[in-house]
């Protein structure tokens, strides 16, 4: 569209800068943009103190090669052959001997109802005869199989559950009124200095025994191995089946004497932790 000069009033094409009449100037520069005017305020900063830091040196680590640590067997030890044959034997007779103390403590309780007046004489003796009679009969089998000679941990521990059984049998009394406070604290005093002469060796032996449980049970599992290892020899024919048999009859024989062994020594450990409660 043609533009009309503001100066002179020619009229000029649109894209002229500056009219060809008079040099007016009909197209003005865009408007740049106003700068920001920036106004800088110094402001004194207090000083910081200057803290210096230590590092820490890490010290050079010499390089070790990684060694795999490898889990030693656990050791166990080892019964000595007398003693062994000594705990079998003990095995053998420990059940029958377990019973035959029952029945002596059965006749002691109808002792002491007698003393104390709850049944009569005639009573206790009708009462006690099957006792007697069955006690006489595991003697005699006892006699018959060579019992062999007691440990001294069952003869301390045989000791030891007497005398709570006295002291047991003493507070009952006490109760009924039978006995004096008096006498009471003097049995009392005079059982507990024995059980404590005792206590001391009661308990070696008792941890000696639980290390020959320990060495016996292994000893079974190496047996169970060895009967095993016959049994796959024989079926894939490494071993002749006469004499598979043979081995396993030898096997079993151990194996059952290790058991009696084991049978013997826990229920002697179990005596001895019952008396503890």
């Amino acid at each position: 569209m043609p533009t009309i000069c503001p100066r002179c009033g020619q009229r000029t094409e649109d894209w002229f800068v500056y009219c060809k009449y008079c040099g007016l100037p009909l197209k003005q520069e865009l408007e740049k943009p106003k700068k920001p005017v920036t106004i800088r305020v110094e402001v004194e900063e207090p000083e910081k103190p200057i803290v210096t830091r230590k590092v820490k040196e890490t010290p050079k680590t010499e390089k070790k090669e990684a060694k795999l640590e490898v889990e030693k067997p656990v050791e166990v030890e080892k019964i000595p052959d007398d003693v062994k044959r000594n705990l079998i034997g003990r095995g053998k007779t420990y059940l029958i001997e377990n019973r035959l103390r029952k029945l002596n403590r059965d006749y002691e309780t109808l002792k002491t109802r007698q003393l104390v007046g709850e049944i009569t004489e005639e009573e206790l003796e009708k009462r006690s005869e099957p006792l007697w009679q069955e006690i006489n009969d595991i003697k005699k089998t006892l006699g018959e199989m060579g019992a062999t000679e007691q440990l001294e941990v069952e003869v301390l521990l045989a000791e030891k559950e007497t005398q709570v059984e006295r002291k047991k049998k003493l507070e009952e009394l006490l109760i009924k009124g039978e006995i004096r406070e008096t006498i009471y604290q003097k049995l009392v005093s005079e059982y507990d200095a024995k059980l404590k002469q005792a206590e001391k060796k009661l308990k070696e032996g008792v941890h000696q025994m639980e290390k020959w449980l320990v060495s016996l049970k292994a000893e079974k599992q190496e047996l169970l191995d060895q009967q095993e290892m016959l049994m796959a020899k024989m079926k894939i024919g490494d071993l002749p089946v006469k004499e598979y048999e043979t081995q396993k009859k030898e096997l079993e024989t151990k194996i059952k004497d290790n058991e009696l062994a084991c049978q013997f020594l826990e229920g002697v450990i179990e005596r001895f932790r019952v008396t503890e409660d």
